[in-house]
């Protein structure tokens, strides 16, 4: 399979931009944001939770933060 295919299942980081429901009712608001988690399947599932919606991109970034 092309290496771009091939996702790694190790904790990260994670750099998303969603829609949140819960935050300006009805239509929700755009935001970006960082979660840490196992993979992003695992990531998409906390999102699903959490009433994020119209997910535009999930990034993997790795163990630290560019910030940190």
């Amino acid at each position: 399979m092309n290496k771009f295919f091939e996702y790694e299942d190790t904790p990260q980081w994670f750099h998303i931009r969603a829609r949140a429901t819960d935050i300006f009712m009805p239509d929700g608001k755009v935001i970006t944001f960082w979660l840490y988690g196992d993979s992003e399947q695992h990531i998409r599932e906390l999102l699903e939770q959490k009433s994020y919606k119209d997910i535009e991109w999930i990034k993997p970034i790795g163990d630290t933060l560019p910030f940190v």
